[in-house]
């Protein structure tokens, strides 16, 4: 086993090794390095691959999004960050979309790398600091604003002529300049390249292995970036430019064989699989609707449920922010704060229960033989875990804290809503209450206490 793993180890750095020695080949004999200047084939490859790198930050954003993944969230903004500058290199393209050089787009490539490196070591490094990775959740949106925001500023910065990027010949365009930014690229790209490595040496798979293969590819491109430095045109200039599409390459293709659904689970971190977290569940079903589905047809049951559905889902998803779980026939099931972004999560699960009801008590007006409903609020410590593999991946909170609030919805009134006591604990002044003591829940030893909730400042 030891001799199989140090084979594949020199076999990893033979590979990682040929793009340099080859570089350095090109650099030595001038004469394997000509000039090949082709503007339109420039200006098609690099705008396809600053588009497919781009994509793949954004996918991997939505997946950090929906499962609360700092990792994940990190390495999207370091992809997008590498596509939006490759993008902005792309359009610099001179007698293309414009007439003369800008050296803001020259210098877009290493520049947009180096913005990424940083993203790239923060994910590499996010797991060191637990309570880094639910503030950086936390603040998400404002991350990915601030890569298109970068994108844009740099664009006019550059369009503008303003120095330090006033011309092809300025500053910004120097050799000395991009030496220190390829060199403090190339040195955080191997770092990070390295931890990888380490952190999924135990879990080899292909996407962690095309992960550090891209930073590999990237860290050799910013060390072409330096040692080619002005010879633009030139093979050598082509070569660091062929190791970045070479790199994001790798790494889409491995993200589409992984399962569509979580394509970028592999590299979720540890306490994206099991976490111990607070949140606040919200059941919710409708009373008596098996009875009411026996007396009208199929089709007829389907359209009911799609009504209380349809209006419940966005109601409780875009407007209160929380997550529908799964619909059990006619029941709802929906957590607030699983990703740990929402300390108000009592508060909003009990606002969106009491809007709920409001909007189902609006149906039931409107079809006075349809069905009331009945929602049941509880809030405490739950194990947030990975279940399933390929083919099918769910992360439901487990633990008493969501049995008991499938418990109380069983007891809450018809048209009303009922919250355990540590719910109504979190609430802010102002909850109106009325306390129902010493229930008996099916299951349970003893009693509790609950409170049907009848208003709350929402």
């Amino acid at each position: 086993m030891r001799t199989r793993a140090a084979a594949l180890v020199a076999m990893g750095l033979i590979a990682a090794a040929l793009p340099l020695v080859g570089l350095v080949s090109l650099l030595l004999r001038s004469q394997l390095d000509p000039h090949i200047e082709n503007y339109p084939l420039h200006f098609v490859v690099f705008g396809i691959v600053g588009a497919v790198a781009f994509g793949l930050g954004y996918a991997g954003g939505e997946a950090a999004n929906r499962r609360g993944d700092a990792r994940v969230l990190l390495l999207s903004l370091a992809f997008m960050a590498t596509g939006g500058f490759l993008w902005l290199h792309a359009i610099g393209t001179p007698s293309i979309l414009f007439s003369k050089e800008h050296s803001g787009f020259q210098v877009a490539i290493p520049v947009g790398l180096l913005v990424s490196a940083f993203c790239a070591a923060g994910s590499a490094f996010v797991d060191t600091r637990p309570g880094l990775g639910i503030v950086l959740i936390r603040r998400r949106t404002l991350l990915r604003v601030a890569v298109l925001l970068a994108m844009s500023v740099w664009f006019v910065w550059t369009t503008a002529d303003v120095a330090p990027l006033g011309g092809p010949d300025s500053e910004a365009a120097t050799n000395r300049f991009l030496t220190v930014l390829a060199i403090l690229g190339a040195l955080i790209y191997a770092l990070s390249a390295a931890r990888y490595a380490n952190i999924f040496r135990h879990r080899p798979n292909l996407l962690p292995a095309a992960i550090v293969a891209c930073f590999v590819l990237l860290s050799e491109a910013m060390l072409g970036v330096a040692l080619t430095g002005e010879r633009r045109w030139h093979a050598s200039w082509w070569e660091w430019h062929g190791l970045i599409v070479t790199a994001y390459l790798i790494v889409g293709l491995a993200v589409r064989r992984e399962w569509r659904g979580e394509r970028f689970r592999r590299l979720y971190l540890q306490t994206t699989r099991e976490r111990e977290q607070e949140v606040s569940v919200l059941f919710a079903d409708l009373v008596g609707y098996t009875a009411f589905a026996e007396r009208i047809a199929p089709s007829e049951a389907a359209r009911v449920l799609d009504a209380y559905w349809g209006m419940a889902a966005p109601l409780l998803t875009r407007q209160f922010g929380g997550e529908v779980e799964k619909f059990i026939g006619d029941g709802i099931v929906a957590t607030f704060n699983t990703r740990g972004d929402q300390p108000d999560h009592a508060n909003r699960a009990s606002c969106a229960a009491l809007a709920l009801q409001r909007k189902a008590a609006s149906l039931a007006d409107r079809h006075p033989d349809w069905p009331l409903m009945r929602v049941g609020v509880n809030s405490g410590a739950v194990t947030v875990r990975e279940v399933g593999s390929d083919g099918h991946v769910a992360y439901p909170p487990v633990g008493d804290t969501v049995n008991t609030g499938a418990r109380l919805e069983t007891l809450a009134p018809v048209g009303g809503v009922l919250i355990g006591p540590e719910t109504y604990e979190r609430l802010p002044d102002g909850a109106v209450v009325e306390a129902r003591r010493g229930l008996r829940m099916k299951g349970r030893e003893g009693v509790v206490d609950a409170y049907v909730l009848h208003a709350l400042p929402c």
